[in-house]
């Protein structure tokens, strides 16, 4: 690159750089032979666990209203009677009353609303760096080439026959 005036600052071409990639493969073989005997046995066990409510005789049925909700004040309430269900835990909300007023209505009520507790929270932050060289007073500003080149060569260079060399970076070649 050439700088022969501050109007222009410094005229040139190239280089032009490509990334440099390279690719090793090995390949190896070996081969083993081996006499076993071996006798092997396998039992599977599979077990399955059902849980069921059944109320006490004469009590009502617990309210059977979602896993955000704890119903377990509802157990063993005679008629009339009542209980008070609450959110789970993980969830928020305010607790509500529930009514037992015969064994054929079982639990009467609506709620609570429930909200959940957990709170996912994801974060971007994005960085931005720009480079501005300012050159010596009297000096070409240094050629605006692209990432791939390197125009250090480029800085403290005076006209009219002011020359400097421009590289590919490092991974690149040109």
């Amino acid at each position: 690159y050439y700088c022969y005036d501050l109007d222009n600052n410094f005229q040139g071409a190239g280089p032009d750089c490509v990334t440099t990639t390279t690719t090793t493969t090995s390949t190896s073989t070996s081969s083993t032979t081996t006499a076993t005997s071996t006798t092997s046995a396998t039992l599977t066990t599979t077990s399955t666990t059902t849980s069921t409510t059944t109320p006490i005789p004469g009590t009502c049925y617990p309210p059977v209203i979602g896993s955000d909700k704890d119903t377990s004040n509802c157990s063993g309430i005679v008629p009339p009677g009542t209980c008070t269900v609450a959110c789970a835990a993980g969830y928020a909300g305010d607790p509500v009353t529930y009514y037992c007023y015969d064994l054929d209505d079982n639990f009467i009520g609506t709620g609570p609303d429930c909200a959940s507790t957990t709170t996912i929270t994801s974060s971007t932050t994005t960085t931005t760096t720009t480079s501005t060289t300012t050159p010596i007073p009297g000096s070409c500003y240094p050629p605006v080439l692209g990432q791939d080149k390197d125009v250090s060569d480029c800085t403290g260079i005076f006209p009219p026959s002011g020359t400097c060399t421009v590289t590919c970076i490092s991974g690149y070649t040109g």
